[in-house]
């Protein structure tokens, strides 16, 4: 009887337990792989000093490199994650952002844009004051926000205008662009005048 039993158990298979572990430990490494979130992207080079209007913010990337904690202007920290090499997700802020080509500006979804440069380091070189065309006076005041401002020109004429993401001065009645040079003392405009500083 014994050993009718072993030839039975022998017919049945003696690999059959492996192969049932083998399919077990195959399933629930499936489902751990699929439940474990994506870690494929990267926040790498966007540690460090950025700008929203102007204002210095800050993002913190952790030894992952893929989880951030962001810090706007007023101080608050919220934490996140890099879902890709360009996008960026705050779940408690319900917002995401995208990352330029060239990794100096992030796109938020609630409208708004954080830069390395650009209007970020317009303050630093006060912009608002006296400024020169031709040796004649000319003025820009800007407003509290860092972002708009008003160029007054030789003869008295005011324009409203903006400084974009990329630290361009816009002047959109006059359809003018202005570029900062030579650390923040002399602006090129688009329709090729030049406004200086006095050092």
């Amino acid at each position: 009887m014994k050993k009718n039993f072993t030839a039975f158990d022998k017919s049945a298979g003696a690999g059959a337990p492996a192969k049932w572990t083998l399919i077990i430990c195959t399933l629930i490494f499936v489902s751990t792989a699929f439940a474990r979130p994506s870690s494929s992207g990267s926040a790498a080079g966007l540690d460090g000093q950025w700008y929203h209007n102007g204002k210095p913010t800050q993002i913190l990337v952790a030894p992952d490199n893929r989880s951030i904690t962001i810090i706007n202007e007023q101080g608050q920290r919220s934490d996140g994650y890099a879902s890709t090499d360009r996008d960026l997700i705050i779940p408690s802020l319900g917002i995401s952002g995208r990352v330029s080509d060239n990794r100096k500006r992030i796109s938020w979804t609630n409208g708004t844009e954080w830069t390395r440069t650009g209007a970020g380091v317009l303050p630093s070189f006060g912009l608002g004051g006296p400024w020169f065309h031709d040796g004649k006076p000319t003025s820009i005041e800007v407003t509290n926000d860092g972002r708009n401002f008003t160029i007054i020109n030789e003869w008295g004429k005011r324009s409203n205008g903006f400084i974009n993401g990329k630290g361009e001065l816009k002047v959109p009645w006059l359809e003018l662009t202005g570029y900062l040079k030579d650390n923040g003392q002399r602006i090129s405009w688009s329709n090729g005048t030049t406004w200086t500083r006095r050092r």
